[in-house]
């Protein structure tokens, strides 16, 4: 099931309540039949041969008034690729930025029963400024599910951490990722009171890369604890490429838990991300979750000020109806030497969508009137300039210099037309102090997006149309 399908968070709303079992594992999307699983009313698939030859149609339009900027800038340069924009943020790799875009997106999908099936969506656009007339393939993928395994193969959005807006190792930020995946097809019972999943990636980041072609390995494991707690860890390991150190299997494996290379030089081997995260389910206040996570960027330096600096924290606070998230990335998150692009695919952060060295806190709200869903949140967020000299030791601030201030405010609504159709819209606007950290310049930014979605019911069997 697509990670853009309203089922997510209509599940993740009973699951907050108590309704449903800790459910995702740490891993979205899910499969049909898992889906299923959680919905007793869903009909069933078809024991054979299905096909929906038009499962979802959706035209977007985006308005989009944005000085957009670079992560790198003259006053703070980066190695990182990619723009800072508020019309980029969490849009799972969608065209961005100042102008006009109107799109079409056609999702297709067959299957065989309920443990094989297949999607395409194809992605018609056209526009002015930023959105230039193209045709993309944005998702191919087959997926399988073969008892207590699931497995991917193609192009897809891939979601890892805990259920929160912002996932600080891979997240909705980033566009769809050509892949292979195994992972739990569900937690797996260990005990009466534990369950246990785990997921593996292996996928080639997009264009623009320091090496082009470059490999991306993913590895995630968590345990959910009284369905109440769940503890789960994950590396990101990005290495491989056109003019990078070469690999066979065995330094492959191994590069998992060891670095071959950790000089930072152009024989640097890989670029590693490790972080660790926890979630526990409360019955305060009807349904309250709360989530800490913690990624490291490296683990060489002396623990308080790697903890202190060069480590991204995100504190999540969520019950049915209102959201606040604190986040804070190290001051070089996302960066990488030789790998000057960073932790990027197609220029973007894959993680948390405002980059290196800020500190944000955010308000996220849910009202539900009958037949209407208003999700209104405000965001302030202050990115920093300052240096620091990195060792094997502890973690030394050498400068400091303006910070840049963005205020943000937005509001979103989701009306049913019909049965069958849903109108999505939402504005934002944000007020940008000392813009690209040049003290004086300000600019305010306005994204006004709509999306109207149809998703037909009927799916064609071999035996006819249920």
């Amino acid at each position: 099931m697509p990670v853009d399908d309203p089922v997510y968070e209509q599940l993740d709303q009973l699951a907050l309540t108590g309704d449903l079992p800790l459910f995702r594992g740490g891993l979205a999307p899910l499969t049909e039949a898992r889906v299923r699983e959680l919905s007793p009313d869903a009909p069933e698939l078809p024991a054979g041969v299905w096909l929906r030859p038009l499962e979802r149609a959706a035209l977007r339009a985006v308005v989009s008034r944005e000085a957009a900027r670079d992560y790198s800038t003259a006053a703070r340069p980066r190695n990182v690729a990619g723009v800072l924009a508020l019309s980029c943020a969490d849009q799972e790799g969608r065209p961005c930025g100042n102008g006009l875009g109107l799109a079409a997106e056609l999702d297709s999908a067959a299957g065989y029963g309920a443990w094989l099936s297949g999607a395409v969506r194809l992605r018609a656009q056209t526009g002015r400024d930023r959105y230039a007339t193209a045709l993309d393939l944005d998702r191919a993928y087959v997926d399988a599910e073969l008892g207590p395994v699931a497995v991917e193969a193609g192009r897809d959005i891939v979601v890892l951490g805990p259920t929160a807006h912002t996932q600080l190792g891979w997240g909705s930020n980033a566009p769809p990722l050509d892949h292979v995946r195994v992972s739990s097809a569900r937690p797996l019972a260990i005990a009466s009171e534990l369950r246990a999943s785990a997921v593996y990636v292996v996928g080639r980041l997009a264009a623009p890369q320091a090496y082009p072609g470059d490999l991306v390995s993913i590895a995630r494991g968590q345990l959910d604890i009284a369905d109440r707690l769940e503890l789960g860890a994950m590396q990101l390991l990005q290495l491989g490429g056109a003019g990078a150190p070469g690999f066979g299997l065995g330094d492959f494996v191994l590069e998992h838990v060891r670095r071959r290379d950790p000089s930072a030089s152009a024989s640097d081997s890989s670029n590693r991300r490790l972080g660790f995260d926890a979630s526990l389910r409360t019955a305060a206040l009807g349904g309250t979750r709360f989530t800490y996570q913690l990624v490291f960027e490296d683990l060489r330096h002396e623990m308080i000020s790697a903890v202190r600096y060069d480590a991204d924290h995100a504190l999540e606070v969520a019950t049915r109806w209102l959201a606040i998230e604190w986040q804070k990335t190290g001051a070089r998150a996302y960066e990488h030497v030789p790998r000057t692009t960073g932790f990027t695919t197609a220029g973007r952060i894959v993680g948390a969508p405002l980059g290196p060295g800020a500190h944000a806190l955010a308000m996220f709200g849910r009202i539900v009137v009958p037949g209407v869903v208003i999700t209104p949140w405000v965001q302030v967020a202050r990115l920093a300039t300052d240096t620091y000299a990195f060792g094997d030791g502890p973690i030394v601030r050498t400068g400091s210099g303006p910070a840049e201030l963005r205020v943000r405010i937005g509001v979103g609504v989701r009306l049913p037309v019909s049965r069958c159709v849903e109108l999505d819209g939402e504005i934002a606007v944000e007020d940008v102090e000392r813009a690209a950290f040049v003290p004086g310049v300000r600019r305010d930014n306005v994204v006004l997006r709509a999306l109207l979605v149809w998703r037909p019911s009927a799916t064609l069997t071999s035996s006819g149309v249920m």
